[in-house]
């Protein structure tokens, strides 16, 4: 048993089992995943009927339409979380006096490969999150969310070049919970208004018998704060190792 578990933490293992992870996670990306909110679930079935036709109900079998929350891709992201972490405590009775000797640049390599797992964590964790469409003329409240949040659509102002063209959208958007304000801030293209986990994003404007209508989309992203400890930890390592270590004149031994 012990041979095994040397075996499945050997960093070459740890390699191809995250290639494969990323591989079976892209898988997702070539179909629609089914929406959960009730209000685009009817025409996202239409699309998808008159995309794959009679493949549709294999295609459902198999799991594609929800592949984020499948069991084959959380046991391929737990594989190579697993094999990481046994690599380093494979590795751990002889990088242990090395990191008690407060080497910047074994410090940096273990940070690093600590992020690993928290990127696969955020990964699967994303896939558990959705979004929904609310749309809202000016002055009105969408109904509750799946968060149980609210959104109201406060003012929409416009700005424009000096030909007219509109330049930017600015949505003033209130978060509410249970009647409740619990944020107030401004939407603009591809600048979301953050929730906790759910951002906030403007997906359509228009005028409706001289009423500005906005449509805002929820996304609710579980993995977000996962991703971002994930990132300032492998940040953290890179400059143990490289600016704070020796790594100009070559790199130290690899966790």
């Amino acid at each position: 048993m012990r041979r095994v578990i040397r075996w499945f933490g050997r960093p070459k293992v740890a390699a191809a089992l995250l290639l494969l992870a990323l591989v079976v996670a892209a898988l997702g990306t070539f179909f629609p995943q089914r929406p959960d909110d009730p209000a685009t679930r009817a025409r996202w079935e239409e699309a998808a009927r008159a995309r794959y036709g009679a493949l549709v109900a294999p295609l459902e079998r198999l799991g594609l339409f929800r592949w984020y929350t499948s069991p084959v891709l959380w046991v391929a992201l737990a594989l190579p979380v697993l094999a990481t972490v046994l690599c380093t405590l494979n590795r751990w009775p002889g990088l242990w006096p090395r990191l008690l000797r407060l080497s910047a640049p074994h410090w940096g390599t273990l940070v690093a490969h600590l992020a690993l797992p928290l990127f696969l964590v955020a990964l699967a964790l994303s896939g558990l999150g959705g979004h929904e469409d609310r749309t809202l003329p000016v002055g009105e409240t969408g109904a509750a969310l799946a968060s149980g949040l609210a959104l109201r659509c406060d003012a929409v102002s416009l700005e424009r070049y000096p030909d007219g063209s509109v330049a930017d959208y600015r949505v003033d958007v209130t978060v509410l919970e249970d009647g409740r304000e619990v944020r107030r801030g401004t939407v603009r293209l591809n600048v979301p208004l953050r929730v906790g986990d759910v951002a906030v994003f403007l997906y359509g404007y228009t005028v409706q018998e001289g009423r500005p209508v906005v449509t805002l989309r929820a996304v609710r992203d579980p993995g977000y704060v996962p991703f971002l400890v994930g990132g300032g930890l492998f940040l953290l390592g890179l400059i143990l190792r490289w600016v704070a270590g020796d790594g100009g004149r070559g790199a130290p031994d690899e966790v």
